[in-house]
């Protein structure tokens, strides 16, 4: 088959570009015929804009002559979701001043409010006391993992 993935990252590039919208990931399983559309934006993504660039996704799809007619395979577009790790830069912005778990490439764990994003960095307020905060800098090089932490408070 041909390259699916790439396919599917140019299409959502395409559709995307212009927007606040951008493309997070492509995600498939091994031996799997079902691929991911990862999406988000700087407001995030509404299921209205998820649809519309599925149906865009599927009229590329349909026009491509390089899918021969035994190819199947399914797609859906959605949101990475609040449980799901933040993979690139853009995805911190919108989460300025909640708190992150951060895991760094040389295996430190950090938990702070995330204060600000950089050019190519981010700084949070890490609690090291009751009374105290440390303003911890973490370059996104450098960052292993980080995940949003929900809080129902």
């Amino acid at each position: 088959m041909v390259n699916l993935i790439s396919k599917l990252k140019q299409w959502s590039t395409d559709f995307l570009e212009g927007s606040d919208e951008f493309l997070v990931d492509i995600e498939n399983k091994p031996g799997s015929t079902k691929y991911r559309v990862l999406v988000d934006g700087l407001e995030g993504i509404t299921i209205k804009r998820c649809a519309m660039i599925s149906r865009y996704i599927s009229k590329q799809i349909d026009e491509d002559l390089s899918f021969d007619e035994d190819d199947y395979f399914t797609f859906e577009v959605s949101s990475p979701g609040a449980d799901r790790p933040l993979k690139l830069p853009k995805q911190y912005y919108k989460h300025i001043g909640r708190e992150l778990e951060i895991e760094t490439l040389d295996e430190q764990k950090f938990t702070g409010i995330l204060k600000t994003v950089d050019d190519g960095k981010i700084s949070i307020a890490s609690q090291v006391s009751k009374k105290e905060t440390l303003d911890v800098d973490i370059e996104f090089k450098n960052i292993k993992e980080s995940n949003v932490i929900i809080s129902f408070k």
